[in-house]
């Protein structure tokens, strides 16, 4: 660093992009439309997954369902409160079209349009369906039904297929003035019907249940023509460009189907865990679906292999570290049992499954770049490799070691620095600290290897370290020591030898008054920083092992600290979202920022100290920027501006050319320099002339600055003067123009009154003064 740090600016902010329920696929594919709480988020799949927010985030209410209409780029939202509201989608802008009441008396779960988009439906909890004419603008059917609304879909245009939740499909005539609405209602499924595909050039519709079955129902004999088995709790359902039929369930698995024998041409498993939406655009010929843990995935018809996974949201990060070649990636540890492996180009992810139990901590080996361990609350350590070339986008996280030893959550591990001898180190709740060799690891990738086949490493040496739970472990650059702190309010340092792989008590540093969350060597002394939930934060002597420094500032417990700027400052990262950033010198913290909504649980930095990394609770990961160096230089700018609009100031009122002068000063927005000029045209009583050759806008900001010289009674005789002169100068019909004039006026009142009221007693006591002083002479 060749500055001091002294401001952040965001750079980008990984938020929640979906927190379940429907999603909407642009025609062009584009674009996706997610609902995330009580907004909208439309995230550009062709530039870096960029978002916009459709709706107000304040909203209180909850969103049920969303419906987009691709005729008409116009998309539907319906709240808790059965409103539902009509957004216009431009090109930069959204805005809302209308908003209406439905009159269901319960929530809306599912809407659809019809082919052309004329026609919408609705389909609520409290058993009915509502046909709207959206040309007309007003309701034409209510359909009453024997349950809960759970699917539907128009067909041949002029009809509706309803599904509902214990398993009934229900036929439905549109026709106006139809004399049964209600054409066939059939009981062929015992469980909620999740969709219908309607099977083109011919008058047969699909319904598919969680019951694990198909159903053929012909919609002009009515008749149930065929009921096959599909072997999983089928949850959506879409008829590709070839005919077949793509469903997505409970196994996790996207199965393509051929309709007419029943049979399964292909499957493809995408994740362990259930898919509950599915979409397919025969534009870009791709697969859209939804985990049950609010992830997206892309994937292509042609041969079902997985384009691109979105994150739909953090629940909370644990941690996060940089690493690949030029640190390409992003590792991210949340409470998940997946590794979220981000691309920091286009900030795609990968979840890499490997634990069991949720993942703790995420850390990069100074090394290998490339090398990755992470630890989790199943008691493991898996080291990875980065494999694969960020160019070709075929990157991959294979697990290529793993460790076994703790008995409780492991809450950290870290890597040597040097790679000659390198070695990991895991701090844990069950209070030990490991020392685990890395000298033989094989870091050859072996693709396809499960973590059970992985080499498994072996405890060189084994401490228990603390009376309480071990939360942070660092170690030196040089590989010689290493410290930890715990919950027993202590930090504590180890002498590690190398090249026996042993480690050894160094010390013990105390002063803490509650448990201690992080530690920190500092780069270039002999020096180190520990946090601490007791508010401050602690600089630490290694040679003597006692306190130099204790920093207080925060307002709650310091989680994370990072040196930075060759040890000169810190960051310094607490519960409340807030990061300071210290100089040591002055133990002076120089900057805060309101960084995040909850607690800090990531605080790092990447290889040039350029960009920052900070995530929490509160789900959000936010890359910084340093502008340390870019606000200097602007507000160096606008003080070499400053000084030249002076020079010129001045220049024009030595010159006598008030004119310019005041009008220069009005320009620029003034205050004081125009009241020196205006000083200077009332003693030379130029102020009138000068005034009538003033444009409105600038009459208007002289009045503004009148109005503010008013309340002082040492400014008072200008803003008087200038109010007179104005009042004079222009006809009542101009001034009734100007912008804020009734407000100015009501400004001058009271303290022209009072001035008024302040020359009347001065005037009072000259005249007793002068009476006083004529009755004293002597005759």
């Amino acid at each position: 660093m060749k500055h001091v740090v002294r401001d952040l600016a965001v750079k980008r902010s990984i938020e929640a992009l979906y927190t379940g329920g429907i999603i909407e696929w642009s025609a062009d594919g584009s674009t996706l439309y997610s609902t995330c709480s009580n907004v909208v988020k439309a995230i550009n799949l062709d530039d870096s997954l960029s978002c916009y927010t459709i709706g107000d985030p304040e909203e209180t209410l909850r969103i049920t369902c969303i419906c987009l209409d691709k005729n008409r780029s116009r998309l539907l939202v319906a709240y808790t409160n059965y409103v539902i509201r009509e957004f216009t989608l431009g090109e930069s802008t959204v805005s809302v079209a209308r908003t209406w009441k439905t009159m269901h008396t319960a929530p809306i779960l599912t809407m659809k349009f019809n082919q052309d988009g004329s026609m919408l439906a609705t389909g609520s909890a409290d058993h009915s369906v509502k046909i709207w004419d959206m040309v007309q603008q007003h309701c034409t059917h209510t359909l009453k039904g024997p349950g809960v609304v759970s699917a539907l879909t128009f067909i041949q245009n002029s009809r509706l297929m309803v599904g509902y939740l214990e398993g009934q499909v229900c036929m439905f005539d549109l026709v106006k003035g139809a004399t049964h609405k209600l054409l066939r209602e059939w009981k062929t499924h015992s469980s909620q019907v999740t969709g219908f595909v309607e099977l083109s050039g011919s008058r047969r519709v699909v319904a598919v249940s969680r019951d694990q079955t198909a159903s053929i129902v012909e919609t002009e004999t009515r008749e149930v023509l065929k009921v096959f088995p599909l072997f999983e709790a089928v949850e959506a359902v879409v008829l590709a460009h070839n005919g077949n039929m793509v469903t997505v369930g409970e196994e996790g698995t996207v199965k393509e189907w051929l309709i007419g024998s029943a049979k399964v041409l292909r499957s493809k498993n995408i994740t362990t865990t259930g898919l509950n939406f599915l979409l397919y655009n025969p534009i870009r010929d791709q697969l859209l679906m939804t985990s049950a843990e609010e992830n997206i995935f892309i994937v292509s018809f042609d041969n079902l292999s997985l384009k691109r996974q979105i994150v739909g949201f953090h629940d909370e990060v644990y941690a996060c570290s940089l690493f690949g070649k030029d640190e390409s990636h992003l590792a991210v540890a949340s409470n998940a049992r997946e590794i979220r492996l981000y691309d920091v180009k286009t900030w795609d992810c990968q979840l890499v499954e490997g634990h069991s139990e949720s993942v703790l901590h995420v850390t990069t080996a100074a090394f290998d770049r490339s090398l990755l361990a992470s630890c989790s609350k199943d008691n493991s350590i898996i080291i990875w490799k980065l494999s694969g070339s960020p160019g070709d986008g075929q990157v991959q996280l294979v697990p290529i070691a793993r460790a076994t030893g703790h008995t409780n959550s492991v809450n950290a591990v870290c890597f040597s620095y040097s790679g000659k001898r390198p070695f990991l180190l895991s701090v844990s709740a069950d209070a030990t600290i490991k020392l685990w060799s890395l000298a033989d690891l094989d870091s050859d990738v072996k693709m396809g290897d499960s973590v059970a086949d992985i080499e498994k490493l072996s405890c060189c040496s084994t401490f228990v370290a603390h009376g309480k739970d071990v939360n942070c472990v660092d170690v030196a650059l040089t590989d010689s020591i290493c410290m930890t702190g715990g919950m027993d309010k202590l930090v504590k340092l180890w002498h590690v030898d190398s090249a026996k792989m042993r480690l050894g008590i160094a010390g013990t540093l105390s002063g803490h008054r509650r448990g201690v969350a992080d530690v920190r060597f500092s780069p270039n002394s002999l020096k180190a920083a520990s946090s601490s939930g007791d508010m401050t934060i602690k600089i630490w002597s290694l040679q003597d092992k006692t306190c130099l420094q204790t920093l207080n500032g925060h307002n709650s417990a310091v989680f994370r600290i990072l040196f930075v700027n060759h040890g000169t400052q810190l960051m310094s990262a607490d519960s409340a979202g807030i990061i300071k950033i210290w100089t040591l010198v002055t133990m002076e913290a120089d900057t805060s920022i309101e960084a995040h909504n909850d607690k800090i649980w990531t605080l790092l930095v990447n290889h040039d100290e350029s960009e920052y990394v900070t995530a929490g609770t509160d789900g959000r990961i936010i890359l910084w920027k340093d502008v340390s160096e870019d606000r200097k230089l602007e507000q160096e700018a606008k003080a070499r501006k400053r000084m030249e609009e002076e020079q010129t100031l001045s220049n024009l009122l030595e010159q006598d050319r008030f004119q310019e002068a005041l009008e220069y000063a009005l320009g620029l927005v003034r205050p004081f320099c125009a009241l020196k000029v205006i000083d200077s045209l009332i003693d030379r009583d130029e102020l009138m002339p000068a005034l009538l050759k003033l444009d409105k806008q600038r009459i208007q900001t002289l009045l503004d600055f009148a109005t503010h010289w008013n309340t002082n009674s040492r400014t008072s005789l200008a803003s008087q003067n200038v109010l007179n002169c104005i009042l004079k100068a222009l006809p009542p019909d101009e001034l009734l123009e100007l912008p804020n004039i009734r407000s100015v006026v009501e400004s001058f009142i009271p303290y022209t009154k009072r001035h008024m009221e302040r020359l009347n007693k001065v005037r009072q006591d000259v005249s007793l003064l002068s009476f006083t002083w004529n009755q004293m002479r002597l005759n």
